[in-house]
């Protein structure tokens, strides 16, 4: 039995490979690769890393084998740009684990790094060499790599055509020498005559279509004149130049013919223009409870007012929460710095928010309306004095729906570029004039609370002293109930005339809004705005991101003229990642916080930069702006989360949100903030149509219903 052992030791090999084996590249067509190695049989130049980003086959997808065979072409151009120009894949080997993942090792042999032995440089014109050779990298006794000679060549090209030959030609030879493993290059350059910029045709693209697009506006863009010596890049310049003005969806520069004795460069310039008439609409639908609010937004563009570029536009919406109109002047590329210029006015109204503030006892309106009509702070008054009732009132607040009504002019100077690959970037800098008006909603109700301060006490009830505390009838009715006079008034009054309306007792917590309360808490702010805006995008899509970044940073300066000349600064940060969980589930988040605060203490914050979230845009679920502190908001934090799974144009998102405003930082706390969660459908038509099903607190509550067109976030 002593074989048995042995015979285990041979067979563990064998049970451990069970579920391995070695398969075609036929066989791993479509299997998932799971990873990708590599054996290097001689120097390794290159990090695994770096070879595994020159191919197309990608851990964690599908093996193609067509992707293979040029990946492996594309190793060795790798290491032959790098000097080994003899370079060979001895062999690669493809394993299938479970019969689904598949593993691939590619051994790579680099052999001998070759070296330059000359770099000569032949013209067949008289020329002064020595600018030439200072544009080569390349030199003798250094490693040989081919990718420096093709860059060199393109070198060697690009500086004659900036002096003027555009009819250069630069033509490389490299002789091998394989025993020594070095290589001699051998430039053949043939400058041509010097060329310089003749006549600039300009013509539309199409040629059923003349350019609506003035002249002058197109010769600005042009970054060269008649009779500058011809430089390639100055074209692609001007094309860049001619892109930024976002008027043309194709621009084409090419060099007409001529004669071989003319040295004038003729240059035609063929342009199609872009749809300058932009009509764009949206309707959207809140639906909370048995309230329905439609709404329908719109914006109108012409992009190419009077063929000057400039762009003329009106953003405009009906319904609520938000109606009314902005109107805007948009001059781009201004001076040719690359900075857009807009103009902007409008008026908006936006209803559905609510207010929350203290009750004011140095107003004397205020003060004497509720002690009139306050049963409670009436008995205060007659038996305690005002100074008890004032610290009474200064104790309440009042809570209402509001509407606020603004009145915005700007003008923005911004900047837009992109960097790749870390995506696009934005600046702007505004200067605004604001004068916003935040009033209750007439007929509405004000919710009064009232909260006796300690130092009060109990106040009294009223006393009746008509009969000095007695009653004559001793309890009894002397008309058994029957009214002696009928329904005839003995004092005058006309019978059947209706009884008078009762008086509201405030004490109750209940105040109807007439226009003496609109007026007493309206609020009025005139400021000067000046803001500093930046933001930085990655993302895939602006509408519908599946991967990506958004960050978004502004901050604010503002001068409340007139009034009580209050100085603002306000902050605002986003930060929003979009990260795909899979091929058809991402994970959206978005974390948006903000500051603001009086630089004046004893001056107050117009309502116009307290904090509010709540409804569309933060907090689904829950009411419109109704998350807010009293007395105004200070400081927010809104946080948003979307699980989405998409499966071909249909969609399914659950999201949860949840946001709270304090009135100092030192109130901020995770557990006073709000939640609302719930689920979304999506529908894909070029753009994600979206609804939403929204709750806050149980599941049982009634849910706000959203309607829109785009994601949420």
């Amino acid at each position: 039995m002593r074989w048995v052992p042995l015979l285990l030791l041979l067979l563990l090999p064998v049970f451990c490979l069970a579920g391995e084996r070695e398969v075609t590249l036929a066989e791993a067509q479509g299997k998932k690769v799971k990873e990708i190695r590599f054996v290097h049989l001689g120097d390794k130049p290159f990090r695994n890393p770096d070879l595994r980003a020159a191919m197309q086959t990608r851990e964690g997808e599908p093996f193609q084998r067509r992707f293979f065979r040029a990946d492996l072409t594309a190793i060795e151009k790798l290491y032959q740009g790098a000097g080994y120009m003899e370079v060979s894949i001895p062999g690669r080997v493809l394993v299938l684990e479970d019969e689904r993942n598949l593993h691939l090792t590619i051994r790579i042999d680099s052999k001998t790094r070759w070296r330059a032995a000359d770099v000569k440089l032949d013209l067949d014109a008289p020329y002064d060499t020595t600018a030439l050779r200072q544009q080569l990298e390349l030199t003798p006794g250094e490693v040989f790599r081919y990718s420096q000679v093709l860059q060199d060549e393109r070198q060697l090209l690009t500086y004659l055509n900036r002096l003027g030959h555009a009819r250069a030609t630069v033509q490389t030879e490299v002789q091998m020498d394989r025993a020594d493993h070095q290589a001699e290059v051998r430039y053949r350059v043939s400058p041509g005559k010097r060329m310089y910029f003749g006549a600039v045709h300009i013509a539309p693209g199409d040629s059923l279509r003349a350019l609506r697009t003035r002249l002058s506006l197109i010769q600005r863009q042009l970054s060269f004149h008649t009779g500058e010596a011809y430089n390639p890049e100055q074209l692609k310049h001007t094309s860049a130049n001619l892109m930024r003005t976002d008027l043309f969806r194709g621009i084409t520069l090419d060099t007409l013919p001529v004669a071989p004795e003319d040295s004038l460069q003729p240059i035609a310039v063929r342009l199609q223009e872009k749809r300058y008439l932009h009509l764009e609409s949206n309707a959207f639908l809140n639906i909370s409870g048995s309230r329905f609010e439609p709404g329908l937004s719109a914006n109108l563009q012409h992009r190419n007012w009077l063929g000057r570029g400039t762009r003329l536009g009106l953003d405009a919406g009906v319904g609520r929460p938000l109606q009314g109109g902005t109107m805007y002047l948009s001059e781009r590329n201004l001076f040719r710095s690359g900075v857009d210029l807009t103009l902007s006015a409008g008026l908006t109204d936006e209803w559905g928010g609510s207010t929350e503030v203290f009750a004011d006892p140095a107003d004397s309106l205020q003060f004497a309306l509720l002690t009139t009509n306050d049963s409670v702070l009436n008995g205060l008054l007659l038996f305690a004095g005002p100074e008890v009732v004032s610290e009474y009132i200064a104790a309440s607040t009042y809570h209402y729906a509001s509407v606020e009504r603004l009145w915005q002019f700007t003008s923005t100077l911004g900047k837009t570029w992109e960097k790749q690959p870390t995506g696009q970037y934005q600046a702007d800098f505004s200067v605004a004039w604001n004068q916003a008006r935040t009033q209750p909603e007439l007929r509405g109700n004000i919710d009064y609370n009232a909260e006796v301060p300690d130092s009060a006490g109990t106040a009294p009830a009223p006393i009746d002293t008509s009969f000095a505390g007695d009653d004559p009838f001793g309890g009894d009715d002397p008309f058994g109930g029957d009214d002696p006079f009928g329904s005839d008034d003995p004092f005058g009054g006309d019978p059947g005339t209706a009884p008078p309306v009762p008086l509201i007792d405030y004490s109750e917590g209940r105040i109807p809004i007439d226009r003496t309360w609109q007026q007493l808490l309206t609020d009025r702010s005139n400021t000067l705005n000046f803001t500093l805006h930046f933001q930085r995008d990655t993302r895939n899509d602006p509408i519908a991101a599946t991967r990506g970044t958004f960050l978004r940073a502004s901050a604010l300066y503002a001068i409340q003229i007139g009034g009580q000349n209050t100085r603002v600064l306000d902050g605002d940060l986003e930060a929003r990642l979009y990260l795909p969980l899979g091929a058809n589930l991402v994970w959206a988040e978005s974390l948006r916080g903000g500051l603001t605060a009086s630089l004046r203490h004893e001056r107050a914050l117009p309502q116009l930069y307290w904090k509010e979230y709540g409804g569309e845009g933060s907090v689904r679920g829950v009411e419109l702006n109704s998350i807010q502190a009293t007395g105004g908001g200070r400081v927010g934090l809104n946080l948003r989360s979307e699980l989405r799974l998409k499966i071909e144009d249909f969609g399914l998102v659950l999201f949860w949100d949840r946001a709270g405003v304090w009135r100092h930082t030192h109130q901020t706390n995770w557990a006073g903030m709000m939640d609302g969660y719930g689920l979304g459908l999506r529908y894909t038509l070029g753009i994600p149509f979206r609804l939403d099903f929204g709750w806050s607190g149980r599941l049982r509550a009634q849910p706000v219903i959203y309607f829109s067109i785009g994601q949420a976030f």
